[in-house]
């Protein structure tokens, strides 16, 4: 399952690279709010993922991310180009994604910075990317229709349950899931 998301993140990097031809020199805003990533955080958004059984979980900011940031860490290889990843939630649905790269992995930065939507569709989580950048540069538009399908399709591993809804607000994001 987190090996699909490995591949995700790399055609999300290749697509992102091949299609600067189009982009602007303005990069992905991203809040300034600090997210601290540590394991101690990741057990402790672990140990609510049975909240998530029980019908609903409620994130904050530092232990989505560390928990995501933990998962790729401990369930990919030596050649992972991830070395962590933040998120930041806001009102009305919206997310702003920055995953850290190793040195090397993009000509132009050593983070991917996404910013969309995150919502259920067909009782999946989904996601509608409306921006994104590498460095001081991103792409907006229907470039990222690809993208956000390549990262829908991995969302929509049978797995992962049956999300009833997804809400945001400011630092934090609530899931409900539905019959699994």
């Amino acid at each position: 399952m987190l090996n699909r998301r490995n591949w995700v993140v790399l055609i999300v990097s290749l697509l992102l690279v091949a299609s600067l031809a189009g982009c602007t020199a303005v990069g992905v805003a991203v809040p300034d709010r600090p997210i601290a990533v540590d394991v101690d955080t990741a057990l402790a958004a672990q140990g609510k993922l049975t909240d998530l059984m029980m019908g609903g979980v409620e994130w904050n900011e530092s232990e989505f991310s560390s928990l995501l940031s933990v998962l790729l860490e401990q369930n990919s290889g030596e050649n992972n180009p991830v070395t962590g990843v933040n998120v930041w939630f806001e009102p009305d649905n919206q997310v702003v994604i920055r995953v850290n790269l190793k040195d090397g992995v993009l000509p132009f930065g050593n983070t991917l910075d996404l910013a969309g939507k995150v919502g259920v569709t067909d009782n999946h989580v989904m996601v509608d990317l409306a921006q994104a950048g590498v460095g001081n540069m991103s792409i907006s538009g229907a470039v990222l229709a690809p993208i956000s399908a390549q990262i829908n399709a991995a969302l929509a591993d049978p797995s992962l349950g049956v999300a009833a809804n997804v809400t945001t607000d400011t630092g934090k994001i609530m899931l409900s899931l539905g019959g699994m």
